[in-house]
């Protein structure tokens, strides 16, 4: 197994998080792949941590697409995660990577928010997540939260991604999830204590990036269900 990630540190504060985070998934020693964005001195601090590889791209799309292919190289699983996710990282990661071995079939697991952690989240979030897993629990059958952010799935998932085009972004996830259902692969979920990472831009400027999210997922979902098989 391999992890994927990459790192796009924009204030004090998230540097905080995002080295924490680093650190925490350097001890599951297991191969951690990350594409970074970030400044020199974040960077030194990053390839400090000896399980962990750096590579460097540039839209958000390259950054995604190089960590995932880089995993595949290495893993015949990958373990997709945010960068910002401290808490999980050092108590859920490693929990659930043991969950995902004991699966005799290997599909896609996927965590999901406690109700309490998912209060933590802003409303709206929550109303732009719950839109994703609407029509995403139509198109699978399976309703519930896909959207939370870690996953674990069979690296042979990304030899589709050069049939996903445009700057597509987090839509990543969607396409996956509509590929595993087209490949007939099973889901499973694994609840957690995910917590809201807090947000550096402004009310605004965040959900305009929320809505932005929106649009990659949609086109993830759409361009999946005509990828050849």
């Amino acid at each position: 197994m391999a992890i994927s990630t990459v790192t796009w540190i924009r204030t004090d504060e998230e540097r905080k998080v995002v080295l924490a985070t680093l650190d925490a998934l350097n001890k599951l020693a297991v191969p951690v792949i990350i594409v970074d964005k970030s400044s020199s001195d974040d960077k030194k601090k990053i390839q400090s941590f000896k399980n962990v590889n750096l590579f460097e791209a540039g839209s958000l799309t390259e950054q995604i697409f190089l960590s995932q292919r880089e995993c595949a190289k290495v893993a015949d699983y990958i373990f997709y995660l945010q960068s910002d996710k401290q808490n999980f990282a050092e108590n859920c990661a490693g929990l659930m990577i043991e969950e995902y071995k004991k699966l005799s079939i290997k599909g896609i697991l996927s965590a999901v928010r406690t109700k309490e952690s998912l209060q933590t989240y802003p409303f709206f979030q929550k109303q732009q997540e719950d839109f994703l897993n609407m029509f995403l629990s139509d198109y699978t059958g399976i309703e519930n939260d896909y959207f939370a952010g870690p996953k674990i799935y069979p690296a042979n998932l990304v030899n589709y991604l050069n049939q996903l085009k445009g700057e597509v972004g987090w839509g990543l996830e969607a396409f996956y999830y509509v590929l595993a259902k087209r490949l007939n692969l099973p889901f499973e979920f694994f609840e957690c204590n995910i917590q809201a990472p807090k947000d550096v831009d402004n009310e605004r400027e965040t959900h305009n990036y929320r809505l932005k999210i929106t649009g990659w997922q949609l086109e993830g979902f759409l361009q999946a269900q005509k990828a050849a098989l």
